[in-house]
C-alpha cells in the first residue's frame, strides 16, 4: 500500500539543510505516496519555478487537470460521517455474498470507504493547494495519474456490489451501507465517471423506452391483451386513467416484458380477478419506477419519479400494489423523498396476507409441494416484510414449508439487483448458485420467491448448477389454491 504522507514545502531554501522538503506521515490526510529528492523539490535550478510561480500554480483550480471534480453534496452530514465511522472489524466481510465468490480487499466496504475518503483528500486536502495536479510539483509527483488510478479502482468496486445491505444489518456501528453506496455512486455519476459501460443500454433505454429491454412503449400492455386471447385471465384489466378503480396494479418492467417473467404478471390479474378486487392497470401509460437509474446513481432517476408520483396522485386510487420488490421498495421508500403521495403502497404478499386476514380469501385447493422460500433483499432486509409470504405459504393446504438455512435478515442475496447483473454477470451466476446450494440443501423440490429480479437471477443459478428445482413466483402458487391456475402451470421448472 502507498504511502501517505502531508508534504510541507518551504518558501525560501533554508540554511544549513540540502535536505528535500519534509513529508510527514499524517494518517489519511493526504494520501499521497511519493518518493521526494532534493532536484524535485529544490526551490531553485534550471527549468524549475520560482517562489511566486509556485504561488499561483497552487492557488490555481484543481479543475483545469482534467480530472474529474467528485461533489458530495447529495450526501447527508450522516453519510459523512459514516465514511469515518468504519471500525475495520471485518464482520461484513464475513457476510458479504459478492466478496464470498470474489475474494478481493477493495470489494470490501471497509476498503471502499477507505477509498472514497483518499480520493476526496486528493482533491481538497493539503496536496490540493501546495501541489495541485497540473502544477510543476504535482506532475513530477504524478498526482493526476495517482488519482485516476484511484477513481478507477474504486469505480469497479462501487459497483461490484449488488447494495443487499446485508453489511449494513451485520455492521456494529450500523453504518447504512446501501443509502451509502447509492449516493456515492450518484456523485461517481455526477463526476462523468459512471456508471459502467455494462449498464449505459439499460439506463439509456429506460430514458428512451421508459423500460430497461429496449422495448417500445406501445406493446407494455400486450402481455394482457394477449392473455385474455388465450382466456387466460377473465378480462383485460381497467385501464387506469380512463377509468377509475381503487387499487392500481403497478406491473413493472420485468413482467410487462420478460418472456419468461409475464406469467407474474398474468398470475397477478388471475388472482385479483378471483378475489373480486375494483383495480386497474395503467396499460401503454406505465413508466419504469426508476430503480435502475437510482440504484447505480443516474440522476434522471429524480425526474422520473416526479412524473411518476404525478401520474400515480391524478388516478384517485386508495392503493398501489406491485408483485416486483424492487419496484416495491422504490415507490415504498424512495419516491416520498421526491415528492408526496395520496395512497399506500403494497407489496401484492401483503396485499393478499389482508385479504386472508379479513376472510376475503380462502385457500380449498391443496397444492402438494415440498418448497422452501427465498427472501428478496429489497422486501426482506430493506422493507421487514418476512412473515406475510410465509403466511400465505403455510395457509395452503399441501405446502409443506421448509425454511432455507440463511433467511430473514440474513438471507443470501441471489445477485440480481443493484446492477450487478449487468456490470458483472459472471459473479452474479456465482451468487444465484450459491443460493440455489442453500436451497437444495432443505430438501424442497420448488424454490419460491417474490420478485421477478430474483426469479431471474436464480433461474441463471438453477441452470448453472444443474439443479432438479423447480423455480416459482409466489402468485403463481396462490393462483393453483385458488384453483384459478393457468393450465401446465405445474410442469414449469
Amino acid at each position: 500500500m502507498e504511502e501517505e504522507i502531508l508534504l510541507t514545502v518551504p518558501d525560501e531554501p533554508q540554511e544549513k539543510s540540502n535536505s528535500a522538503p519534509v513529508a510527514q506521515a499524517k494518517g489519511e490526510q493526504a494520501q499521497e505516496g511519493v518518493e521526494t529528492s532534493g532536484d524535485a523539490a529544490s526551490p531553485a535550478g534550471a527549468g524549475k519555478p520560482g517562489k511566486e510561480e509556485r504561488r499561483a500554480e497552487a492557488t490555481s483550480d484543481a479543475s483545469s487537470s482534467g480530472l474529474p471534480r467528485i461533489r458530495v453534496e447529495n450526501l447527508s452530514p450522516r453519510q459523512l460521517l459514516e465514511l469515518d465511522a468504519c471500525t475495520r472489524c471485518s464482520e461484513c466481510v464475513q457476510w458479504c455474498p459478492v466478496y464470498a465468490q470474489d475474494p478481493k480487499e477493495d470489494l470490501t466496504p471497509r476498503a471502499k470507504a477507505r477509498a472514497f475518503r483518499r480520493i476526496l483528500t486528493a482533491q481538497e486536502g493539503i496536496l490540493s493547494v501546495l501541489a495541485p495536479p497540473e502544477s510543476w510539483l504535482g506532475r513530477r509527483l504524478g498526482r493526476a495519474e495517482r488519482q485516476q488510478e484511484r477513481i478507477r479502482k474504486f469505480v469497479q468496486g462501487l459497483y461490484e456490489c449488488s447494495t443487499c445491505g446485508q453489511c449494513h444489518f451485520v455492521c456494529p456501528s450500523y453504518i447504512d451501507t446501501v443509502e451509502l453506496w447509492e449516493g456515492i455512486r450518484k456523485s461517481i455519476v455526477g463526476a462523468g465517471c459512471g456508471p459502467l459501460e455494462n449498464h449505459k443500454a439499460l439506463t439509456s433505454s429506460v430514458k428512451s423506452y421508459d423500460n430497461p429491454w429496449q422495448q417500445p412503449r406501445s406493446t407494455r400492455d400486450k402481455w394482457a391483451k394477449r392473455a385474455f386471447k388465450q382466456k387466460q385471465i377473465a378480462a383485460v384489466p381497467k385501464s387506469l386513467g380512463k377509468e377509475r378503480a381503487e387499487v392500481l396494479y403497478f406491473v413493472g418492467c420485468t413482467a410487462s416484458f420478460d418472456v419468461n417473467i409475464k406469467d407474474v404478471a398474468v398470475n397477478t390479474v388471475r388472482m385479483l380477478q378471483a378475489c373480486d378486487v375494483d383495480f386497474g392497470i395503467l396499460g401503454v401509460q406505465e413508466k419504469c419506477c426508476g430503480s435502475v437509474l437510482l440504484r447505480v446513481g443516474d440522476p434522471e432517476y429524480e425526474r422520473l419519479a416526479r412524473q411518476n408520483i404525478e401520474t400515480f396522485n391524478n388516478l384517485g386510487i386508495g392503493t398501489l400494489v406491485t408483485s416486483c420488490a424492487g419496484c416495491y421498495k422504490t415507490i415504498s421508500q424512495d419516491y416520498p423523498k421526491v415528492g408526496r403521495m395520496n395512497f399506500e403502497v403494497l407489496h401484492m404478499v401483503q396485499f393478499i396476507d389482508r385479504l386472508i386476514q379479513a376472510g376475503r380469501l380462502q385457500f380449498r385447493h391443496p397444492v402438494p409441494m415440498k418448497v422452501t422460500y427465498h427472501d428478496p433483499c429489497h422486501l426482506g432486509r430493506a422493507s421487514g416484510i418476512f412473515d406475510a409470504p410465509r403466511r400465505i405459504l403455510r395457509a395452503i393446504p399441501g405446502i409443506e414449508f421448509v425454511e432455507i438455512e440463511r433467511h430473514h435478515e440474513n438471507s443470501r442475496c441471489c445477485g440480481a439487483g443493484g446492477g450487478l447483473k449487468a456490470g458483472f454477470p459472471e459473479i452474479q451466476q456465482k451468487m444465484a448458485q450459491a443460493r440455489v446450494r442453500d436451497a437444495m440443501a432443505t430438501g424442497a423440490t420448488d424454490f419460491v420467491t417474490a420478485c421477478p429480479f430474483c426469479y431471474q437471477g436464480l433461474l441463471v443459478g438453477i441452470a448453472a448448477e444443474g439443479a432438479p428445482l423447480r423455480m416459482r413466483d409466489i402468485t403463481e402458487i396462490i393462483t393453483r389454491a385458488l384453483g384459478v391456475a393457468q393450465e401446465g402451470s405445474d410442469e414449469k421448472g
